[in-house]
């Protein structure tokens, strides 16, 4: 039997392993609790960011990677996993919010720029929201701060960030593939895309200042210890991109694809990740880039893997089983169905990698997200003639 790496590294060269291989990139530390029987910490979601916060906030960091290494590993393990992304973790220097405003509300301030931003954890979502910033106040006038403060800053990685994600790698690198980091985004909240209109200028200025900071990312990530890059970024809706074609091929496109020829020159795949529906722009990100793969592939929004794999056969596509309704809703046998129909579309001939939609957030019942492990471990057994059809 192949270990985790090894089919991971089959699905990467369109080979066909024992099985399809298994990925989520953040489980929700409730369902991971849930599945190991106590309380855990993931570092994902709305109550993984509130355990860091906290932790960090009353000085426990220390504790806080701890724990992070002992619950991933353990999940990776109990549910067979065979790709993991180990978290970032906050810098050594790190307290975390600058003030706790009451029990679910967070205050963070720059004291270098003054700029700030709070968030809000809302128990009955179990999300973490920005609810208020800088930006949103002050809009251009807190975007030009922003990229004044990252001309004038010499960046370098903190090591220590890869606290938690050395650990996790110590002990599973040898088995699992590892994911690293590296995205690139213009972020989608509104004074933002108002200045891709407005302010051409300032956004072509912040992305060059994301783009170096991204390659030394993802260098930073090979060196400890990647097989690939798992970056992208958020950029549409079910309704389509969130800002235009033309924009895309403008300011993305061009560092996309300084991204992606960086990472083939240190001999790792590239995976794009979004959800929502990319159609619109579907040829300049998933061909014209050079990605290697696709992520978070979302079938609400009519990201259908059929029609991916015609289009793009030599993509590698991860993900598809619905995170927003049936790993949430249901029933059993709509999750079954899912699973066998992203198999069958899909993975014949390898370069497929099967997961939810998006993330096993704190929302998905336990029970759907084990039975989706459990269906793709029965019908995604290669060679391709036994792929189950259903």
């Amino acid at each position: 039997m192949p270990s985790s790496w090894e089919r991971v590294e089959a699905a990467f060269n369109f080979e066909e392993p024992d099985r399809v291989p298994l990925f989520e990139q953040a489980i929700s530390p409730n369902i991971a609790s849930e599945i190991l029987g106590r309380e855990a910490y993931t570092a994902a979601s709305g109550p993984g960011q509130v355990q860091i916060y906290e932790l960090t906030y009353k000085g426990k960091r220390d504790i806080l990677v701890k724990r992070i290494v002992r619950d991933i590993v353990e999940i990776h393990v109990k549910l067979e996993l065979d790709i993991v992304r180990p978290p970032l973790v906050p810098g050594a220097e790190s307290r975390g919010p600058t003030r706790i405003i009451d029990k679910y509300t967070y205050y963070f301030e720059d004291e270098s720029t003054g700029l700030w931003h709070i968030e809000r954890y809302n128990p009955s979502s179990m999300e973490c929201m920005l609810v208020d910033s800088a930006v949103r106040r002050e809009g251009i006038k807190a975007i030009e701060q922003i990229v004044k403060s990252l001309e004038d800053e010499k960046f370098n990685i903190d090591e220590t960030t890869f606290e938690a994600y050395d650990l996790i790698v110590k002990k599973l690198g040898n088995e699992k593939f590892i994911a690293g980091y590296g995205g690139i985004g213009i972020p989608i909240d509104q004074p933002w895309l108002i200045a891709t209109l407005s302010r051409p200028d300032l956004i072509e200025r912040y992305l060059d200042r994301q783009l170096e900071r991204t390659l030394k990312m993802i260098e930073a990530s090979k060196k400890h210890g990647a097989d690939f890059i798992l970056g992208g970024g958020d950029l549409a809706t079910a309704h389509g991109p969130v800002y235009s074609p033309e924009t895309f091929r403008r300011f993305i496109l061009p560092r996309l694809r300084r991204i992606t020829d960086f990472c083939h020159h240190l001999g790792i795949p590239y995976i794009f990740r979004t959800d929502g529906n990319i159609w619109p722009i579907a040829k300049e990100l998933l061909l014209d880039s050079g990605v290697d793969g696709y992520g978070e592939i979302d079938i609400q929004s009519g990201m259908k893997l059929k029609d991916l794999r015609e289009a793009f056969p030599n993509l590698v596509l991860w993900g598809n089983v619905d995170c927003a309704r049936t790993l949430v809703f249901g029933p059993r046998e709509r999750v079954i169905k899912e699973t066998i129909r992203d198999i069958h579309d899909a993975a014949p001939g390898g370069g497929y990698i099967l997961g939810s939609s998006n993330t096993i957030h704190p929302n998905v019942k336990t029970e759907y997200f084990m039975v989706m492990i459990e269906a793709a471990r029965k019908y995604g057994v290669y060679p391709t003639s036994k792929l189950q059809k259903g």
